[in-house]
């Protein structure tokens, strides 16, 4: 006689962001025929100074509050 063991099925553990909630609209859209896959990434993106001038533009606002 030997133990019984359960076999049990374990998720892989994944970091992320949550789900969106019902209410938040959807902006994707289809890609256009004549728009090529970097134009449509380049149109996306932000640049690295962009990102940062807007990030540090939040800093200045939150200290500002203070």
């Amino acid at each position: 006689m030997g133990k019984t063991y359960h076999n049990t099925e374990t998720k892989p553990l994944i970091a992320g962001e949550p789900l969106a909630g019902y209410s938040v609209l959807s902006s994707y859209h289809a890609p256009s025929k004549n728009v090529s896959t970097r134009e449509r990434v380049l149109a996306s993106t932000v640049s690295v100074d962009e990102y940062f001038d807007e990030l540090i533009a939040h800093v200045h606002e939150d200290y500002a509050n203070l």
